[in-house]
């Protein structure tokens, strides 16, 4: 079914390009590391996950599915989801509205027309227009602190409802962290998560030892301590500097003496590290994600890889469509 699916994603839903590691780029550039951090530095690519869009969907499916089990049983049959605008951006060019419109294309191709009773689909950004009466769906690709899902929990702080987070990819920290949140916020009613159909992300001190993780952020960072990050990334994005390592996925910049001079540098003098990237010896090692320049640099919203719910995404055909046939 989930194939199916993937091979038949609506007009109207932009699909990532394929963005999996280029062998020969990272060959490259372990190449160009400094000799003492090669090791660690091949280390890292080999615990890196990376999460094609098939894989993505799948997991997502599977979510869906347990989710939709459970509200079989409850005799629900509304689908409300909550999508939470802030200042800077509207929802729709957010990964939370992505991931809906894919759960909603699945559901009424390949849900609704083989069950009895139908699944309704709201999808709501005003918190004033829902119905507190129905559970309440937080829906998003990934979460690896749980700030952000935290935050849309405030929004419901003092009220009475039930919320159920649909995540397909989720950390053990950001499960605390979304409970912590609820009861904070002092909602009456109940919080649920999937309790089979979810990849749970690990951060890099689960994989790697301290010793090697202080060595190689050396090259990033002042003393290359406190790195909590999570070593994967997906064909629709790389995330942030708080959750992930752009400076290596997105930015592909080399661990060797020169660069690590110039962030140390730009850190200690509070300089931002845009006005000296193009100083930086780079290699970018993911596929469609090598035109990088100053002025694309940005590490808390890295452009790289395309993420296809932005305005400004440029889609691959040609890419995608391999990608397609091969997974068949």
């Amino acid at each position: 079914m989930y194939k199916l699916f993937i091979s038949n994603i609506p007009l109207y839903i932009s699909k990532p390009n394929n963005s999996e590691i280029d062998v020969n780029k990272m060959r490259l550039w372990l190449k160009q590391c400094d000799n003492e951090i090669k090791e660690i530095a091949t280390e890292l690519i080999f615990i890196t996950k990376y999460i094609s869009y098939n894989t993505f969907l799948t997991e997502l499916f599977k979510s869906v599915d347990e989710m939709l089990e459970r509200y079989k049983l409850s005799n629900i049959n509304v689908l409300q989801f909550y999508l939470s605008n802030n200042n800077d951006e509207n929802y729709i060019y957010k990964s939370g509205f992505w991931v809906v419109n894919h759960i909603k294309a699945y559901i009424q191709l390949y849900v609704n027309p083989y069950i009895k009773t139908k699944f309704k689909i709201i999808i709501e950004n005003n918190i004033k227009n829902l119905d507190l009466y129905i559970p309440i769906i937080i829906a998003d690709d990934a979460s690896y602190s749980g700030s952000q899902i935290s935050i849309y929990i405030e929004d419901f702080a003092n009220k009475t409802c039930n919320i159920f987070i649909l995540i397909p990819f989720i950390s053990k920290k950001a499960i605390k962290m979304i409970n912590i949140a609820f009861k904070e916020n002092k909602i009456n009613g109940g919080i649920y998560f999937n309790e089979i159909s979810y990849f749970i992300m690990m951060p890099i001190h689960e994989l790697m030892e301290e010793e090697k993780i202080i060595k190689l952020f050396k090259y990033y960072s002042i003393n290359g301590t406190n790195i909590n990050q999570y070593p994967i990334y997906f064909d629709h994005k790389v995330a942030d500097s708080y959750s992930s390592f752009p400076l290596i996925y997105s930015y592909g910049i080399i661990p060797n003496k020169k660069n690590q001079n110039i962030i140390f540098s730009c850190k200690t003098k509070n300089i931002p590290l845009k006005i000296r990237f193009n100083e930086l010896d780079k290699i970018v090692f993911l596929k469609n994600c090598s035109n990088i320049i100053n002025t694309s640099f940005d590490i808390n919203k890295p452009l790289y890889p395309q993420q296809p719910y932005k305005p400004n995404f440029i889609f691959d055909y040609y890419s995608y469509n391999n990608k397609i046939i091969n997974y068949k």
